[in-house]
């Protein structure tokens, strides 16, 4: 288990806060196979602390990092889907705009027609 913290609300050694630099991440690649062909796995981002840490301690490191890495994608995901709901509803109102027009337009067509048959 961890060990107790010095502060109440200080975090471990190792755990960033929103505003501090990314974890570092370190590539690996998987070695080819002695024929020259890769085994077609993706390369692997691995993420390590800055400073050493116990197995336990580096496993809270880890999933935390992976929850603000989440808690980050699905920030971006909101705002992307909310750019898309503002993209289509300006999209709508144009289309309404250009509609209204069409029907301005048709019923001053009709109303000269009504006026010619009348003469």
């Amino acid at each position: 288990s961890l060990p107790p913290l010095k502060n109440v609300g200080e975090q471990p050694t190792g755990f960033r806060k929103k505003a501090a630099a990314r974890p570092k991440a370190t590539a690996v690649k998987k070695e080819p196979k002695s024929d020259g062909s890769e085994d077609g796995k993706k390369t692997q981002i691995q993420y390590n602390p800055d400073v050493p840490m116990s197995k336990e301690q580096l496993t809270a490191w880890r999933r935390e990092m992976r929850r603000v890495r989440n808690r980050e994608s699905a920030a971006a995901s909101r705002r992307k889907v909310r750019d898309r709901i503002e993209e289509l509803e300006e999209e709508v109102k144009c289309w309404k705009d250009r509609y209204d027009e069409v029907m301005g337009r048709l019923g001053q067509a009709e109303g000269k027609k009504e006026e010619d048959e009348e003469v």
